[in-house]
């Protein structure tokens, strides 16, 4: 029998997690599941919410919390990361200095993605080191730490092989593209290539037979899917392959930055005030009373989850969120999320059956335009243990230029964090897309290393 253990269990979506684990948890012989976080508050109630939909689902699972990585990742046989370094107060903080140089504000790229990267890369080569001396052999570890591809690359850079990083953003996108042509996922392929929330899709199949410019012009693609966010126009300039959502920010930067001043902050502020009234609602209520909590919990969840991209595109999603009781979400299918990624990746890996999964690996050819330990996104074939990413030839110009600019900033923020090189960093700001100058990067570098400097030291 298997041990799994999450850390960051403590995270607000960590009930998610819990039921997608617990749910399948016997399938993949796991029986044992262990949520660790260093916040004993947040994984007291967070943990706890978890613990109450992991025994309501399958009590002969084993789930516990700790604050000790140590005594979680013990013996561990598959460890999933999900840490938020500084929690939403980091969050908040870095889009708010992005914001004061009038740029465009988000967690995962930019400003922003680079001041997470100070918190996160360090700590989790901590735990990756400690990970590797206590964990089963042959452990296998997912990252779901953002920005997941650059801290992928971090970790594999370092030497931890058994790294693998996960994005639900990807499996999301193409469940949606199935949906709009009613095919099932064993029907449908589609090729992803590219880097963590800067991937690009092509060559839609159902049952082998070519369906992309079926697909292109779908009456639902801009209505029903991700694609609601971007101009036709815009799919034919980029040799009519669809974009991730996260490019939205590349092409539309403008319109952000105008809807998150019109907005008067960016989507850090809403989730930290979002996650505060939360937390001051669970508090007041009997900690025994499980349901209220649950319900408190989902209410504010639903509302995330509603405002998910509305300020940077200024109009809401257009799904349902209907906010369940406890009992209703136990009941309720298992859609998976990114730890659905990690469960079939799991299954797919120890099993005999060919899978397709969207996955961060090392390049190892299959760009030839990028280096082979270049951390990518792509679509890879999983059989008997062997990950084989697809190749990809004849990429666009434009898609290449993001991609090779992007890749280069990652490389050198890995190199400025290992090497606490300050010149490093402010390169790597230079030339990311969404600044674009020195002498703001310069500036930003500055505020960033005074402001993390109990994560990272000194620089020189």
């Amino acid at each position: 029998m298997k041990k799994l253990v999450v850390l960051g269990g403590g995270g607000v979506r960590s009930p998610f997690l819990a039921k997608s684990l617990i749910s399948n948890a016997k399938d993949l012989h796991i029986s044992e599941i262990v949520f660790m976080d260093d916040n004993e508050d947040k994984l007291r109630i967070f943990g706890g919410i978890s613990r109450t939909v992991a025994n309501a689902i399958d009590p002969e699972v084993k789930f516990w919390t700790t604050t000790s990585v140590e005594e979680a990742v013990k013996d561990a046989h598959y460890v999933i990361t999900t840490l938020r370094v500084e929690q939403d107060k980091g969050r908040f903080q870095d889009e708010k200095i992005a914001q004061e140089y009038g740029l465009l504000g988000q967690e995962t790229t930019g400003v922003g993605g680079f001041a997470m990267s100070l918190r996160s890369i360090p700590m989790l080569k901590k735990y990756c080191k400690i990970i590797n001396e206590l964990a089963d052999p042959n452990v296998l570890i997912f990252n779901f730490t953002n920005p997941s591809g650059l801290v992928t690359q971090a970790l594999r850079s370092e030497g931890f092989d058994n790294v693998y990083g996960i994005c639900d953003g990807p499996s999301h996108f193409i469940e949606t593209l199935e949906e709009v042509l009613g095919v099932t996922h064993d029907e449908f392929d589609i090729t992803c290539y590219g880097l963590n929330h800067l991937s690009f899709y092509r060559d839609a199949k159902v049952n082998g037979r070519p369906m992309m410019d079926e697909l292109l012009n779908h009456p639902d693609l801009y209505k029903k899917t991700d694609m609601r966010l971007f101009d036709k126009e815009l799919v034919e300039i980029l040799g009519n392959e669809l974009p991730n959502e996260y490019l939205y920010f590349f092409f539309y930067h403008d319109k952000v930055i105008r809807s998150i001043e019109v907005n008067g902050g960016a989507r850090g502020q809403l989730i930290k005030d979002i996650n505060e009234r939360m937390l001051a609602s669970i508090n007041e209520v009997d900690p025994e009373d499980t349901n209220e909590i649950f319900n408190i919990y989902m209410k504010h969840i639903m509302e995330r989850e509603r405002s998910y991209f509305a300020i940077e595109s200024g109009e809401t999603r257009p799904e349902e969120f209907p906010v369940p009781t406890l009992q209703e979400y136990v009941q309720q299918p298992d859609k998976g999320g990114y730890s659905g990624i990690a469960l079939n990746f799991i299954k797919a890996f120890h099993g005999d059956k060919k899978t397709k999964m969207t996955l961060m690996v090392p390049n190892n050819g299959a760009i030839k335009e990028l280096q082979d330990d270049d951390v990518i996104e792509i679509t890879c074939d999983i059989e008997k243990g062997i990950v084989s990413p697809r190749q990809i030839s004849d990429i666009p110009e434009l898609q290449m230029h993001f991609i090779k600019t992007i890749k280069r900033f990652e490389r050198l923020t890995v190199e400025a964090i290992n090497e606490k090189n300050r010149l490093k960093a402010v390169e790597a700001l230079m030339i990311h897309p969404l600044i674009n100058s020195y002498n703001i990067a310069a500036q930003i570098v500055d505020e960033l290393l005074e402001l993390y400097k109990d994560h990272i030291g000194q620089w020189s």
